[in-house]
């Protein structure tokens, strides 16, 4: 049975009262005949008689009767707690006055060098101290009563003296600080180590001093201490120092020594940072496991220079100073590994000291320049090493954005991962860019990882004003255009299904445009901003590789779905869109379809875009297809038969004119009205066209608006073969035309023309000839000092 219950709880009150008064009094005895009393003791003797006056006024019956059922419950508890630990107190007291022969200070410090008797004490501080706060919670005791605590023993053990001016190197400060992070902030029960390895003169010594100041002066690391650990008996005298500097002794063998200093670190209440200067595995590595300590809220940087790294902990290698110029040239080097994608060589950039924020063209982040590559080891290790992912004011998107524009997965999740972990996240703008990117690209595990860590939007549109569902679709994306099918795309926005279906369709994606037309109930014949059916944009279909028509099948499902195969109201043609492309099986297929090869838009019409654009295969098909009236072909053959002149096309003008073109078919209306397909060839410099419609017999006195003949003109351009197969075919050598009423002669001399005057001479044009000022072509010449002409004319 609890003695409490036997008793009473006021009996046992007054029981501890007694027993307290007698041990406190011997502690007043101990610290009048001692000046040293341990700070347990101390602490101790300042808490008993808080407790003994507290305990003492409730001590009756009728006192713990006005106490409810709980309090009364833990009461008893605290009594009976108070009670043992000061037993043990009366223990210790005990084994001061037993040792015979020695002064009283000097008994208590044989007992209390015993770390036995050391912990205990601290043990029964502690727990008189909780007891203390519990009495406060519930009343029993006035807060403003209680003892203030002990200040803690804290160390700053550092005898390194540090360099001025002490040389900034950020980015490594920032390393360091980063990985002791945890054991800084008491957020880690386990010491937390640093290699901190470099050659010598490097300036590691300076970086972790100052990083020891720093840390200690914001109550980081609240005790540090440093050691030599160049061999393993300077390191076991480093720790006995650390002995004699916490026990303010010396007293006790080297065993019991470390494991004290072990032992009080692994303990300790407070943050404590351990650095071991000169490390040296070789000598030291076997046995600085059984000293350090294996528990507590510390840290432990071991400053190396030695290449081997045993695994202790994380290591962070020391570049050795650098000029303005050497880290010039490492940055070079580093932007050129980055480039080649050489990720070997890009650690060893930055181990010798390149800037991991190595700007390339003064815009691209080394990182970024990795992500697009999908350098994962890269970006991890430039990110390690203090690479900024976001860096301010930047000039290009964030990394987490090119690893998407490049497909690679494994670097967006190792950069969202980061992300996560430091707390510097990417906007909502910039995360729907990357989701956005990501759907362009095909990457549906981007697009996945995105939809389920970050807040993004399904429709959002890009800078193009395309949603990601318009640019899978325009991609061929399937696998993308499902996802957002099913995550519910077309139903908060169905109307974006149209732009994809002639995105698609303007691709050729086939599977693409069959899933928007038949799931996505989208008509076939529904126009772009631009007026354009996606048969139209399925006809013009071009592989981006090849450059051959990828459309067929999609215009052959398309028709079989109903779409128009002639253009609708202002809208482009199909035919028009096929031919220009030379797509000679959509042409036909087209035109089995119903397709009108007669149909113009703005002056052009599929046999003229096939004309322009060289579409020679398509022309045939064209001139072979049925029309709906022999006029309306007539008019369609002669305007084809002058824009074949017009572009030099003598193949092409041989088709039309076997097809029945008219080869004197003047123009209506276009520029210059009037003129013939002869006068069009000469005045477009088609000299070979030219002689093939005057040797099929093409008429050479129908002028155009301005009164321009074939054989004046052609004089004037200097085309000698021209002129003489004219001449040759009738043409009059000394008719006048235009305003002045000049010769072909002397239109050749204003020109200075030698060939074709030599021409006109020799088929027996009038030397002599005037215009209507009376000028000849001799007279022309002289003036214009072209003097072989002169010579030709005399």
């Amino acid at each position: 049975m609890d003695p409490l219950t036997a008793i009473g709880l006021a009996s046992a009150i007054v029981q501890f009262i007694e027993f307290g008064i007698k041990i406190a009094e011997r502690l007043d005895e101990l610290a009048n005949n001692a000046s040293d009393v341990p700070r347990s003791l101390q602490a101790i003797s300042t808490q008993l008689p808080l407790l003994l006056n507290s305990l003492g006024r409730i001590k009756s019956d009728a006192h713990l009767g006005t106490l409810d059922f709980d309090t009364r419950c833990i009461l008893r508890g605290i009594v009976s707690g108070c009670m043992a630990q000061i037993a043990e107190v009366e223990t210790m007291i005990n084994e001061i006055s037993r040792a015979p022969g020695d002064s009283f200070k000097v008994k208590m410090k044989k007992v209390f060098a015993s770390l036995r008797y050391d912990e205990k004490a601290w043990d029964v501080e502690r727990n008189l101290q909780t007891y203390i706060s519990v009495l406060i919670l519930h009343h029993v005791i006035d807060s403003k009563d209680a003892p203030a605590p002990l200040s803690e023993d804290t160390f700053f053990d550092v005898r390194e003296k540090r360099v001025s001016p002490f040389v900034e190197r950020p980015r490594l400060m920032r390393q360091i600080d980063e990985h002791l992070h945890a054991a800084a902030r008491s957020q880690t029960t386990n010491p937390v180590i640093l290699l901190l390895a470099g050659e010598g003169k490097t300036g590691k010594t300076q970086l972790v001093l100052e990083y020891c100041y720093q840390a200690h002066s914001l109550n980081q690391f609240r005790s540090v201490f440093w050691l030599d650990a160049s061999s393993l008996e300077s390191l076991y005298l480093g720790f006995e120092s650390m002995y004699a500097t916490i026990k303010r002794s010396a007293d006790g063998s080297r065993k019991e020594k470390l494991a004290f200093v072990a032992n009080f670190l692994n303990n300790l209440w407070h943050p404590w940072l351990l650095v071991l200067d000169n490390y040296e595995p070789a000598l030291v590595y076997n046995h600085i496991m059984d000293i350090l300590p294996s528990m507590g809220y510390g840290g432990i940087i071991l400053i190396t220079n030695s290449e081997a790294h045993d695994g202790l902990g994380k290591v962070i290698r020391v570049p050795k100073f650098l000029t303005t110029n050497e880290q010039t040239t490492l940055n070079s080097v580093l932007i050129q590994e980055v480039q080649r994608q050489n990720e070997e060589e890009i650690r060893r950039a930055v181990d010798l000291g390149a800037d991991v924020n190595t700007l390339i063209w003064d815009q691209w982040p080394v990182l970024h320049r990795c992500a697009l590559f999908g350098l994962s080891s890269s970006v991890s290790f430039l990110l390690e090493q203090g690479a900024i992912p976001n860096p301010p004011g930047a000039k290009v998107r964030k990394p987490l954005y090119w690893a998407a524009s490049g497909g690679h997965a494994k670097t967006a999740s190792l950069l969202l991962d980061h992300e996560d972990e430091t707390g510097i996240y990417s906007n909502e703008a910039e995360n729907q860019a990357v989701f956005n990117e990501a759907a362009e690209k095909g990457s549906l595990e981007i697009m996945r990882m995105m939809r389920t860590r970050r807040e993004v939007i399904l429709n959002s549109r890009n800078q193009y004003n395309a949603t990601p569902l318009q640019n899978a679709a325009k991609h061929g994306h399937m696998e993308v255009l499902r996802f957002l099918i099913t995550e519910g795309a077309l139903l908060e926005n169905h109307s974006q299904a149209e732009g994809a279906f002639i995105a698609a369709s303007s691709a050729g994606h086939f599977e693409v445009v069959k899933v928007l037309c038949g799931e996505g109930k989208v008509s076939p014949n529904v126009l772009d901003e631009d007026g354009k059916t996606p048969l139209a944009c399925a006809a013009a279909s071009k592989d981006p590789d090849t450059r051959k028509a990828n459309g067929l099948e999609v215009v052959r499902y398309l028709l079989s779905k109903g779409a128009d195969p002639n253009p609708l109201t202002g809208s482009e043609s199909p035919l028009e869109q096929a031919a220009l492309h030379d797509h000679m099986e959509i042409v036909a297929l087209l035109l089995e379809h119903g397709a009108d090869p007669m149909n113009s838009l703005n002056g052009t019409s599929p046999l003229t875009s096939a004309i322009r654009f060289k579409s020679p295969g398509v022309i045939p098909l064209l001139l072979a297809a049925p029309v709906r009236s022999s006029t309306a072909r007539k008019a369609w053959l002669e305007r084809g038969m002058r824009y074949a002149c017009r572009t030099g096309d003598r193949g092409v003008v041989l088709q039309l004119l076997e097809a029945g073109a008219d080869i004197d078919a003047v123009e209506d209306d276009g520029l210059p009205k009037g003129a013939s397909p002869l006068v069009l060839a000469i005045l477009s410099g088609h000299v070979k066209v030219a002689q093939l419609l005057i040797r099929r017999g093409a008429r050479q006195d129908v002028a155009d608006e301005r009164g321009r003949l074939a054989l004046p003109l052609a004089a004037e351009s200097g085309y000698e073969m021209v002129v003489r197969d004219l001449v040759r075919a009738g043409g009059e050598v000394d008719g006048k035309s235009g305003e002045n009423g000049d010769t072909p002669l002397i239109v050749a001399a204003v020109g200075g023309h030698e060939k074709v005057v030599r021409v006109l001479l020799e088929n027996g044009a009038d030397k002599e000839g005037m215009n209507r000022f009376g000028d000849m072509a001799l007279d022309v010449a002289e003036e214009k000092g072209y003097k072989e002409v002169v010579k030709l004319l005399q």
